[in-house]
């Protein structure tokens, strides 16, 4: 997910992380050589 940093959305995913309820879904694992391919793909703007 890539987003506007602001500081209320940055204190709640630290809230988030710090009470171990923020939640990371990794959908694909690219090697070094791919990272073109890994940002095609963050481009797509998906979010599960």
């Amino acid at each position: 997910m890539i987003t506007e940093a602001d500081q209320a959305g940055l204190k709640e995913i630290a809230s988030l992380a710090a009470s171990h309820r923020l939640r990371v879904r990794i959908d694909t694992v690219l090697p070094l050589e791919q990272a073109t391919k890994a940002h095609e793909i963050g481009e797509t703007g998906r979010t599960a």
